[in-house]
Order: C-alpha cells, then sequence, then structure tokens
C-alpha cells in the first residue's frame, strides 16, 4: 500500500475509523505511512460528495450574526492585526480576547492589507469571507467545490462565491487561503501548486489543518476526532505537511498551533460513542460537566504553547 504523499511503501500502523460527525458509524480503513508520517484514508470512497450535504454539513450552516457592538469592537482589533504579526493574541487580556474574535490568523501574512485580493479555497457558504467583510477587506473571493448553486455569485458585501475547482479558476490573488479544505482533497500536492500558480507576486498561501501530533494521538486513536472519517483523506505531521509544501515548490515562513478545547472534548465523546451531531446537522450536547470542558481549554492552551495541538496554520511563499 503505497503512500500517497511521498510515495513510499512502507506501513506503520493501520486503523479503522468511524464516520462520527453525524452518527452513523460506517467504518473506514486509514494507514500511516512509515516514511512521511501521514495518516490517510487507504481507499478514496467514489460518492465523498454524499459526506457534504448542504443542509447539514458545517460549512454550509453557518449563518450566525454578532451584534453591532460586537462587529465594531472586532473592526478595531483587525486594524491592529494587519501588517503586526506582534499583535497575534497569545495572552489572556481583553485586546487578546477580542484580537481572537477578529480572524486573528490575518496578523501572520505579510504585506497583507484591506484591499489585497483574498481567495479561500474550499470556503463553503462564505461564512468567514462574510467576516472578513465586516472586518473591513474589500476584494474578497471564495470558490468551493461543493457549493450549492443558489448560493453562487455576489453577496451585498461584496463577497463573491464561485462553484467549481481552483484548476479551473485563472485569476490571480495576494493571499489564497485554505481553513481546514486541503485534508479535504484527494491530491493536496496539486492543489498546492495550482494555489501557487494563482498567486500575485509577492503572495501568500495560508494554510490551516488538523494535525497528528504524538500526545493526543496516544491517547484517542482512531476516536481522535479530526480523524473526521472520511471527509478528512489526509492527516499529517507538521513536518510531513512542511516537507509536503516544499515539494510544490513552497517554503513555510511562519507556523503554529492553534488547537481549541472543543476538538478534545470531542475526542473524549468520540471514544464514548457519542456522535458529534444528530443526523439532521443539529449539535449533540457534549456529554462533559463544566469542570471537564474547562479542563479541556486549558489542555488546549498548553499544547498550542509547546506546538503540539491538534490543528495548526502555515504561510507559504513560492521558494
Amino acid at each position: 500500500m503505497a503512500c500517497r504523499i511521498c510515495g513510499a511503501d512502507k506501513v506503520s500502523e493501520r486503523i479503522t475509523a468511524r464516520e462520527m460527525m453525524f452518527g452513523t458509524r460506517e467504518e473506514f480503513e486509514y494507514f500511516c505511512c512509515g516514511s512521511c508520517g501521514t495518516l490517510q484514508i487507504a481507499d478514496i470512497p467514489d460518492d465523498l460528495g454524499r459526506f457534504y450535504a448542504s443542509e447539514t454539513y458545517y460549512s454550509f450552516n453557518n449563518r450566525s450574526e454578532d451584534p453591532l457592538w460586537k462587529n465594531l469592537l472586532k473592526r478595531w482589533a483587525a486594524v491592529g492585526l494587519v501588517g503586526n504579526p506582534q499583535a497575534y493574541p497569545r495572552g489572556e487580556g481583553i485586546a487578546d480576547r477580542i484580537r481572537r474574535g477578529a480572524e486573528p490568523w490575518i496578523a501572520t501574512i505579510p504585506g497583507l492589507t484591506f484591499d489585497s485580493a483574498i481567495l479561500d479555497v474550499g470556503c463553503g457558504e462564505g461564512a468567514r469571507l462574510e467576516k472578513l467583510a465586516k472586518l473591513g477587506f474589500a476584494n474578497l473571493t471564495g470558490i468551493d467545490a461543493f457549493l450549492p448553486p443558489t448560493r453562487e455569485g455576489k453577496r451585498p458585501s461584496g463577497v463573491k462565491l464561485i462553484r467549481g475547482e481552483l484548476s479551473s479558476h485563472d485569476r490571480k490573488y495576494d493571499c489564497v487561503t485554505m481553513h481546514h479544505s486541503l485534508e479535504h482533497v484527494p491530491d493536496p500536492k496539486a492543489l498546492l501548486e495550482t494555489a501557487r500558480a494563482r498567486l500575485n507576486p509577492g503572495g501568500k498561501i495560508f494554510v490551516r489543518l488538523p494535525l497528528l501530533q504524538d500526545e493526543i494521538w496516544a491517547k484517542y486513536g482512531a476516536d481522535w476526532a479530526q480523524v473526521d472519517a472520511p471527509r478528512h483523506l489526509y492527516l499529517f505531521t507538521p513536518e510531513a505537511f512542511v516537507s509536503l509544501a516544499g515539494r510544490a515548490a513552497l517554503k513555510c515562513i511562519a507556523h503554529g498551533t492553534d488547537t481549541l478545547g472543543w476538538s478534545l472534548a470531542w475526542s473524549e465523546a468520540c471514544a464514548r460513542d457519542i456522535p458529534s451531531n444528530n443526523l439532521d446537522g443539529t449539535a449533540n450536547a457534549l456529554p462533559l460537566t463544566k469542570q471537564e470542558i474547562s479542563a479541556f481549554e486549558e489542555q488546549a492552551k498548553a499544547l498550542n504553547a509547546r506546538d503540539k495541538g491538534d490543528q495548526g496554520y502555515f504561510v507559504l511563499e513560492p521558494a
């Protein structure tokens, strides 16, 4: 069984993971490459689209609205974040908490401005882009292969949504983002190469994705919520992802982990055979006490402080 990332035929571990976002409990085989360390689904389902029903999958069912006062605070925070990596929130002060609600990843992109052309790949219904529009960004586009046709077009906010693949879209951008989308595509190297070809001179790629880290994997294994079978086709170690980016002629200029307590909490729920959502897409209640949830939040902060969180971000530029 050859690794689709590095080509090696050495398998270090095999697991059977269940579909637990909606609790169908369908089983899928994954294997871990003994060379690059990437965990990947053994066989990509031919009918993968059925696991992204627009009525239930979270990226197409995310329409919460903040009150005006909160939007104004976030806009104030965004002004301080753009072009200022030192403002990336790491503490627990009031300013840090506000920044965390204002898409803090924007601080990690050198040269980003409110006029920068930004493309979000795998944008879902565009909720993140709508947030950026409220923060003051004016040149926003999203593309998603599973976008319902009725949601295509330009929004009143100015956000433009496109149904399709990046390979069929030839406009250039200052920043291409992939927020938890790269792990969903059959050929992530090809997607990174295509994204690189869509950059203006000086452009950057921002990737956020789950990360296979020893501590969390040792604790949860196949019950780790970020496996998200069968939607997540690949789970990279940080080193494996940087190596993959290198093979796509990209270099990493910044990275970090940004695990949240909910990820650990849902891994615990999965281990107790409780899915994240009901079949209709409504969320299940966490089977945990407030004290347990608080403990997971503290654990997430501690993991991030050591770059050991189970999700992270990478800023890439052409090598």
